[in-house]
């Protein structure tokens, strides 16, 4: 599927712009549309529980000083989620801002991207440790292969885990088995079903606003059946995700994620680390576009509003997309 499906399926109205995923180039990237950008349900930090006042910024607000406060807010959280819209450049000069804020405290953080596989691990830490410049580090990565906004606006954060010798972690799942369980369910996982399958106790209520927030981020041309197969392919990246943070402190005492805001959605990363390892103290920062929107509003433990930006309504060509 090409490029332009997945940055426009991004744009579905309140739906889209509350949960980023993966997205996806060429045809392979069909059959997990949703699977990591559907859920608008946008939660925070994996409990109901908050463990700080909410902080709220807007369009306005300084960017530096702003930084400075959720770097401040940081200090006692052992993982930061900073959850973006991945095409609003906006989101990733904040994003940049925060992590040179905490590493101004004094923390030397591990660096965490969703938009790179577990799989690719070695090449991450390769790709960072070296002095390879900006397009070559794409072409390592597979960033651009993989249909991912313009690797340009994710560089600053490369370059201050260079500049400050972090550790970096690749979290998501392998593209291609979340393709094969959005297909075919759990079952095609293989002999490991169980590190793929939701750490959280089975709530149908979640799983039916999970679906339905599938079908609408399709515009409403999925099967139930289909949607319920990329719902097993959504736990399965967000559990896999949540195992990869977590492996990320035995090498800091902090861990940075960068990730679609989608992924701190009820059953997302948070909660899913919140289950396999309880107690850990979690900070999700919400960034959003235009308005703060859905069930994330309240759920996160930052909301940061930026600029609303003019988008068409991608359910006008979708279904000629999908041929």
């Amino acid at each position: 599927m090409a490029t332009a499906l997945a940055l426009a399926t991004l744009r579905l109205r309140a739906v889209a712009t509350c949960s980023l995923g993966r997205p996806r180039a060429r045809r392979t990237w069909i059959p997990l549309l949703a699977a990591g950008l559907l859920v608008a349900g946008c939660a925070g930090a994996g409990s109901t529980a908050k463990a700080w006042p909410p902080l709220t910024f807007g369009p306005e607000a300084d960017v530096d000083a702003s930084a400075r406060q959720i770097a401040d807010r940081a200090r006692t959280a052992e993982v930061v989620y900073i959850g973006e819209l991945h095409d609003n450049a906006q989101h990733h000069l904040i994003q940049a801002r925060i992590l040179e804020a905490i590493l101004a405290t004094g923390s030397r953080p591990a660096l965490a991207f969703e938009m790179v596989p577990e799989s690719s691990q070695a090449a991450l830490e390769a790709a960072v440790r070296s002095d390879a410049g900006r397009a070559e580090v794409d072409r390592q990565l597979g960033w651009s292969a993989l249909g991912w906004p313009d690797f340009a606006m994710y560089w600053p954060l490369f370059e201050l885990a260079r500049k400050h010798g972090l550790p970096v972690v690749g979290t998501d799942l392998d593209p291609g088995l979340a393709r094969r369980i959005g297909r075919n369910g759990l079952r095609a996982a293989g002999d490991d079903p169980a590190r793929l399958r939701s750490a959280l106790p089975d709530d149908l209520a979640r799983d039916r606003g999970i679906v339905q927030r599938l079908e609408a981020a399709h515009c409403g041309q999925i099967s139930q059946d289909r949607a319920n197969r990329m719902l097993e392919s959504w736990y399965a990246r967000n559990v896999v995700m949540a195992r990869r943070v977590g492996g990320g402190l035995a090498l800091a005492p902090q861990v940075v994620v960068i990730m679609g805001r989608g992924h701190g959605s009820p059953g997302g990363v948070p909660e899913q680390l919140a289950a396999l390892r309880p107690g850990t103290r979690q900070l999700m920062v919400g960034l959003y576009e235009g308005q703060a929107d859905g069930p994330t509003e309240p759920m996160s433990d930052v909301v940061w509003v930026t600029a609303k930006r003019p988008r068409p309504d991608p359910c006008l060509s979708l279904p000629q997309r999908l041929g």
